[in-house]
């Protein structure tokens, strides 16, 4: 969901709704091939907006929703519209055709047998208040984003960089009331699924071992079906997990998951560990800043780091993708 820009400026500007503030980070310039951008600011956004060439603003998990549906019989440039129609009338709580809608192939513009989309809705009202959120700032919003596409921009990134580019890989955003779940392979997102939050989660792992990830082979992959049981201890965030993962392995038996990397405001480690316990698959924390050059400066004002962690997936979008 993109606006005409006006202003060339080469920084960009990210933003979010935090309860009554707005977290923000500011970056040098968009991701490209040949260059890692550098974060200049980050933090709670006070007093005008920095000046920026692209303003993204991010959608809180309850302002949208992510649906897979197989992807109509129509010309490319008609998807948008035939998918629309279809979900007129599956959207019960926006009046009539008050609504926005994006759509992108499921593993990105690859021709397969069978091809699916996600299909990205959300109510005008809610896009209306993100922005509305910065008009304080005297700054104009450009482009409308979400966290499933933040989190595959920072799990690309780490893959990138551990050099598994290729594989398929999973991140797990913990937090935010909400977990959040994906899966990537070449570059695209393949598999998106929101998750139950367990609050004790963190004193789960913790109380269960020191949360080391000791390496295991790289030709190690997680296998489905294995010998875990649930009890009524257990965390539904394991539970959950669990599921998803063997979801994913019929869904997409060529493309072995390979690793599940952790995203947390604090103790990244110690769930990886606790995951790499309950389910064997090989788990490690995720790095946001694995994507920036530099080190970035101390945040602003008084935010817990967990409401700028997704901003920095937004901070990594490129346009150029495909699909």
């Amino acid at each position: 969901m993109r606006w005409p820009l006006k202003n060339r400026s080469p920084q960009r500007l990210c933003f979010a709704q935090a309860g009554e503030q707005v977290a923000y980070v500011l970056t040098d310039a968009p991701p490209t091939s040949s260059h890692r951008p550098r974060v200049l600011r980050w933090g709670q956004l006070t007093g005008s907006a920095p000046a920026a060439g692209e303003v993204i603003g991010l959608l809180g998990p309850e302002a949208y929703q992510v649906l897979k549906v197989d992807t109509p019989n129509v010309p490319a440039d008609e998807l948008k519209a035939a998918t629309r129609w279809q979900f007129k009338d599956v959207m019960p709580s926006v009046e009539g055709d008050d609504f926005t809608l994006d759509v992108m192939h499921v593993g990105g513009d690859v021709e397969r047998p069978h091809r699916e989309l996600f299909v990205i809705t959300a109510p005008n009202r809610a896009i209306r208040a993100l922005t509305g959120s910065l008009a304080p700032f005297k700054a104009e919003t450009h482009i409308v984003d979400i966290r499933e596409t933040a989190l595959r921009n920072l799990l690309n990134q780490q893959m990138r960089r551990d050099q598994i580019a290729q594989r398929a890989c999973a991140a797990v955003l913990v937090g935010h009331g909400q977990d959040l779940l994906v899966v990537c392979a070449n570059d695209e997102l393949h598999y998106t699924r929101r998750l139950e939050a367990d609050p004790k989660l963190l004193e789960r792992a913790r109380g269960g071992g020191t949360g080391s990830t000791a390496a295991m082979p790289l030709g190690f992959e997680y296998q489905p079906g294995g010998a875990f049981e649930m009890n009524e201890a257990e965390s539904p965030f394991i539970v959950e997990l669990q599921r998803s993962f063997d979801v994913w392995d019929r869904s997409w038996p060529q493309l072995p998951l390979a690793r599940l990397y952790v995203l947390a405001e604090e103790g990244s480690e110690d769930i990886a560990g606790l995951v790499q316990r309950e389910l064997g698959v090989q788990a490690f924390a995720l790095d946001p800043l694995a994507g920036f050059a530099g080190t970035p400066p101390a945040p602003e004002g008084s935010l817990p780091r967990a409401a700028l962690l997704p901003l920095l997936g937004a901070a990594l979008r490129v346009d150029e993708r495909k699909a």
